[in-house]
């Protein structure tokens, strides 16, 4: 009993739950867990985890199981994760990330697989590995009401866990027709005054360089300034143009507009192009005027 005294002891950090292996390597045999458990001192938590039956079953503790049922490379997910990070309420079960095609056994929560995990969707959370909050807003678009969406957003923004640039680029990194929580997360965005829609700007703008024959543009075109990267639409760089789309909400408060005005000056000062701004409107519905002020700015072919 001092063994399995002195195992439990060391297990404090995990919640009380530790491996076979862990308890073997520490002079508790697999033969003698065993026993505990048929004993009634000790309770499987996975295929090969285990924890004393004295201990409460607080939410950590049901996190720390659902990621061992699940396996070494899962993560708090969606709700579960924001709930984790302090920025939306507790929801009613456990969600868990996982890459698409990995086995879990007689898991306690409930799975997202996706194909597009990269590492740095991924950190350590106060002892837990969870989805950072961006992927997990992400992926919690599918669960959460549009109020409740845009209010976890707010609330990572307040704390500084959130940065609408970084978010909205990770979004449309991973956003694909049909993936679940896609519309409400782009709506969501909007109103935050980024640019969710930047595929359809795009387009409808270089419908309207093709009409006017002006020379072809540089798509996302990379802009480094100091530790901040921005990715420009259109550029026109032997020109030093290029263009910018305003979102109808982008200057909503005075913070929007402050943030709004650095950007502009920053690639301003890095690069010397001169910006031509358009509102969704203009492109739209006034495809005259964006020609007009593109003449003014670019050759024709």
């Amino acid at each position: 009993m001092q063994t399995l005294a002195r195992v439990l002891a060391d297990a404090k950090a995990t919640d009380g739950i530790f491996s076979v292996e862990h308890g073997a390597y520490h002079g508790l045999p697999i033969w003698a867990i065993t026993r505990l458990v048929d004993d009634g001192v000790l309770e499987r938590v996975g295929p090969s985890h285990v924890r004393a039956t004295h201990l409460s079953w607080d939410l950590r503790a049901r996190h720390r199981q659902a990621l061992v049922q699940a396996g070494n490379e899962s993560a708090l997910a969606a709700r579960t994760a924001l709930h984790h990070w302090g920025i939306a309420p507790r929801p009613e079960c456990i969600q868990i990330l996982v890459a698409r095609g990995q086995r879990q056994q007689r898991p306690t929560a409930r799975v997202i697989q996706s194909t597009d995990i990269v590492p740095v969707d991924i950190t350590m959370h106060r002892g837990l590995s969870t989805a950072t909050p961006d992927r997990a807003l992400i992926d919690a678009a599918r669960f959460l009401s549009p109020l409740a969406l845009g209010q976890a957003v707010s609330a990572g923004i307040k704390t500084q866990l959130v940065d609408i640039d970084q978010l909205t680029q990770r979004f449309l990194e991973v956003a694909r027709r049909g993936r679940p929580g896609v519309r409400r997360m782009r709506a969501c965005l909007a109103t935050f005054g980024s640019d969710p829609e930047a595929t359809v700007f795009e387009k409808d703008l270089e419908r309207i360089i093709n009409r006017g024959r002006f020379v072809q543009p540089v798509r996302q075109h990379r802009v480094k300034t100091g530790d901040k990267v921005y990715f420009l639409d259109h550029a026109w760089p032997e020109l030093k143009k290029w263009s910018e789309c305003d979102s109808m909400l982008a200057h909503g408060s005075a913070e929007d507009l402050r943030k709004d005005l650095e950007r502009q000056n920053r690639i301003i000062a890095a690069t010397g192009f001169e910006p031509m701004r358009f509102t969704y409107f203009d492109v739209h519905h006034r495809p005259d005027y964006v020609t007009e002020i593109l003449s003014n700015h670019l050759p024709k072919r």
